[in-house]
């Protein structure tokens, strides 16, 4: 057999004509290890026939019978096997003892070789080539993809060229989900690679690395609000607009609040108010604040006022895939929070561009709703402002979450109606009132807390709706009354010191 004729062939073909000659090569042999070896079991004077018409080697025996029963001839006397252990026949072989021949077809050894080189570049990928420097500190939050690996993004919810590649083996072996807060240590990329690689793991959402028994998001038990969440501030009587929520709307720890109005009613600054109270009254809930779609002067607002919690946005000029990555990486998050018995608050601005999002992100291919709204569009929006709830488990996610009630374009009426009852508490904007420069501009007629007698007292209540009727006097149910009913609630507030002197 000459070793141009061997160059020609491939891997598999050569690891048959070994193995018909007795001979079985090491995985890790080189195409020129094999040849070698073919060469020197060859050199005894045994050869291969090869008929004119290039017959499969897999067919053809040695000696040249052609008889694919009959067994190789004896290697014993043929010369070294060649590095890394290519291993050769000992004696005489015989068959194969179901009867098969002892070489594969074609097809076999082709997806045999395709199973070795991906199994080969998992092994490449996983380790270090070598690399002797020093361990980098990183952290950040798991991104999971379909595959099985993951990135750790190191800054934000969005892709960066120094997220650390977290390999299957590591996601696998501590149970690792999507939204993990992850630290540790990584090494440089390598000059194959496009990301650093994960080294060690040291904390899992600040816990010890190791691998615990964690409950699914989605299996913890979902219940009624007990506690209330009091907004308003005893050494800041001045903010108004948590007090009258307090009074109108109350808020239970772990509800699903929506804060409907047109747009231009002063939604985004409501809810930068409901960030700075909650803060101030509840020092052990996490409080993370999601902002899509916004301007990116206003963002800088928001991140200012955020003291003790975290804050994901993107800005009017970013693509509806990023608006999309942050709000299914920040909710993640907060999941992972809640299944460590963690309570969180996220206050979501808006609904509407997230669904706005979605209906741009996902084709027209599937089934839409009247208008070229994409039914995926509206369901994504439910089922991330549905994952505010309390547990029974511990934690609780309270979800306070903003919607445009009015628009241009069908969307934001098709997804007020689908949002209709899916809220234990609902504060109205009202837009006359935020014409006039009132603030906050809340309906106080049309806002409403359901649950409210499950979490405050029975005589606080009949204070409270005392108060209400106070507050509208009964006037008829148009713009100026819902303006006057604002004004007479905000005149009250400013004219005490606190709820409980305005509910004496």
């Amino acid at each position: 057999m000459r070793r141009s004729t061997l160059q020609r062939k491939d891997r598999g073909e050569l690891n048959q004509i070994a193995a018909a000659l007795g001979a079985k090569p090491s995985s890790r042999a080189r195409k020129d290890e094999i040849i070698q070896l073919i060469i020197d079991l060859t050199a005894d004077g045994a050869r291969i026939s090869q008929p004119a018409s290039e017959s499969r080697p897999g067919d053809a025996a040695p000696g040249g019978s052609g008889d694919a029963d009959q067994g190789p001839r004896s290697a014993g006397n043929a010369g070294p096997a060649g590095r890394d252990g290519l291993q050769k026949g000992e004696g005489q072989a015989t068959s194969r003892e179901d009867g098969r021949s002892p070489d594969r077809g074609e097809d076999d050894a082709d997806t045999g070789n395709r199973r070795r080189r991906r199994r080969n570049r998992d092994r490449d990928r996983d380790r270090d080539d070598g690399w002797d420097g020093a361990p980098v500190a990183i952290e950040g939050r798991l991104d999971l993809r379909d595959e099985g690996y993951g990135f750790l993004r190191v800054e934000g919810c969005l892709p960066n060229r120094n997220d650390a590649y977290v390999p299957v083996k590591t996601i696998r072996q501590y149970g690792l989900r999507r939204g993990d807060h992850l630290t540790g240590t990584s090494r440089p990329a390598n000059r194959a690679e496009k990301n650093p690689a994960l080294l060690t793991l040291e904390s899992i959402n600040d816990g010890p690395a190791e691998l615990s028994d964690r409950r699914q998001f989605e299996s913890l038990t979902p219940i009624h609000a007990v506690r209330r969440l009091t907004l308003e501030q005893p050494e800041d009587p001045d903010a108004l607009a948590a007090r009258l929520i307090d009074l109108v709307a109350p808020i239970g720890v772990g509800q699903r609040v929506l804060v409907s109005g047109p747009r231009r009613s002063g939604a985004s600054e409501l809810l930068a108010s409901l960030i700075t109270a909650v803060e101030a009254n509840e020092p052990d809930m996490f409080v993370m604040g999601l902002f899509l779609d916004q301007r990116p002067e206003d963002i800088t607002e928001v991140r200012r006022c955020v003291r003790n919690g975290d804050v994901a946005a993107t800005s009017f000029d970013q693509t509806p895939e990023e608006h999309v990555q942050t709000a299914e990486m920040t909710i993640e998050r907060v999941k992972r929070l809640v299944e460590s018995g963690r309570s969180v608050a996220v206050v979501l601005d808006s609904l509407t561009s997230l669904a706005q999002a979605y209906n741009a992100a996902l084709s027209n291919a599937g089934r839409a709703y009247s208008g070229n709204v994409e039914s995926g569009a509206v369901h994504m929006p439910k089922k991330l402002f549905g994952a505010g709830r309390n547990v029974s488990e511990g934690g609780a996610l309270t979800m306070i979450a903003s919607i445009v009630s009015d628009g241009s374009s069908p969307l934001p009426g098709v997804l007020s109606d689908e949002f209709v009852g899916t809220a234990n508490t609902e504060i109205r904007l009202d837009r006359w009132a935020a014409q006039l420069g009132l603030f906050p501009a809340i309906d106080v007629s049309a806002s409403v807390s359901r649950d409210e007698g499950r979490f405050i007292d029975a005589d606080e209540i009949q204070a409270l709706q005392d108060l209400r009727r106070s507050f509208t006097g009964g006037a008829a149910d148009d713009p100026g009354a819902v303006v006057k009913s604002l004004e007479t609630a905000l005149s009250k507030l400013r004219g005490t010191a606190s709820n409980a002197e305005l509910l004496r």
